[in-house]
């Protein structure tokens, strides 16, 4: 295919709630997100993410705007995880030297995202037709981006779609912590599962005096339980085999990597994000890694409609077909695209269109 445009948008919408973590909160929402043009005026979409810090949106753009798009535009791409490992080898020197390379991936994720989707055009087959034999075509979702005080509201919402797995935020003091999980499990009753995040906010100790706890309440999975500077201490949680340890959003696989080392790292479920640290044809090779090696992937999201319908796409093709859902209004989620997502059952159908399927307004 050969790029005769590019160009980045950069989108932003107040929040009534604020999406709250152990680390920090989003007071907004934004969306950053390139679209590329082939030369018979086909558009793909990629995001990047972008939740984190507070200045991450502007920052990717000035990425995009300055030296990626200048790159890309104008190129002949045959082969697109050949052309995005380029791209990478390219500017991870200078990256390294400011200490943005984490920056980099997730801009990088986003060149790849779009590119697929113009391939996936160009093939006149849905996304994740494309990338595998026989996909679903419908994937699951479970309900994330619960926090205190939890939306009640959103969570019965949920419930009526069919959802039957809700993922709780802990990491704000055991009290706290203890409270709405209690909350949760009770208004649930048999309806639905529970998984919980705890964004990295627990020693060792804490998490395994937690563990317990958890299983007490049946939890299907705990997700990122250590503390940055204890992951290299997962395994004495893994060894106890009390709940599924998951995560893997936040463990760079930039092209070239070996993604054996992360199903090595002794994670129980794989949860890779194709718009910030795991471009998708790593992403690719990581499913199969994890297969063989019999453990869970379920993709990570949290962002807006672009990022959403490639996961989907991915989902489609896993083993598990589930997907993580932010249970929070987001306009840039639900609005951005002509055709919104609905979740009928517990699932959303893929578009039998080409590419995403989905277009944005």
């Amino acid at each position: 295919m050969h790029i005769t445009g590019a160009r980045v948008q950069h989108r932003q919408v107040p929040i009534a709630h604020r999406v709250a973590t152990s680390f920090g909160t989003m007071d907004s929402r934004h969306a950053v997100f390139i679209v590329l043009e082939d030369e018979d005026g086909r558009c793909g979409v990629g995001e990047s993410w972008v939740n984190f810090p507070a200045w991450a949106p502007w920052e990717r753009v000035a990425a995009f705007e300055r030296v990626l798009i200048p790159r890309v535009r104008g190129q002949q791409v045959d082969h697109i995880s050949q052309f995005v490992t380029e791209v990478w080898t390219r500017f991870v020197g200078a990256a390294q030297q400011s200490g943005t390379v984490g920056p980099l991936l997730q801009a990088v994720c986003a060149i790849e995202l779009a590119l697929w989707d113009l391939k996936a055009q160009q093939a006149s087959l849905p996304l994740a037709q494309l990338l595998f034999e026989s996909p679903c075509d419908r994937v699951r979702v479970y309900a994330s981006g619960i926090n205190s005080p939890i939306p009640w509201d959103l969570v019965d919402e949920h419930l009526d779609r069919g959802v039957t797995l809700f993922k709780l935020k802990l990491g704000f003091g055991d009290e706290e912590d203890r409270r709405n999980l209690d909350a949760l499990r009770r208004h649930l009753g048999d309806r639905a599962g529970i998984a919980v995040d705890v964004n990295r906010a627990w020693t060792l100790e804490q998490a395994l005096r937690w563990l317990d706890i958890l299983q007490d309440y049946d939890v299907h999975w705990v997700e990122e339980p250590l503390r940055i500077e204890e992951e290299g201490r997962l395994a004495a949680l893994c060894d106890r085999g009390v709940v599924p340890i998951a995560g893997g959003e936040n463990l760079l696989l930039p092209p070239g990597r070996d993604p054996q080392s992360v199903v090595n790292s002794g994670l129980n479920i794989l949860q890779p994000d194709l718009t910030k640290y795991a471009p998708l044809h790593v992403s690719l090779r990581l499913l199969e890694a994890a297969r063989a090696s019999g453990k869970r992937l379920i993709p990570h999201f949290l962002g807006s409609a672009p990022g959403q319908a490639a996961s989907l796409h991915f989902a489609a093709g896993c083993d598990q077909a589930l997907v993580e859902w932010d249970i929070n209004r987001n306009p840039l989620r639900t609005e951005m695209f002509a055709e919104p997502f609905e979740i009928k059952d517990g699932a959303i159908t893929i578009p039998p269109e080409p590419g995403l399927g989905w277009h944005l307004r």
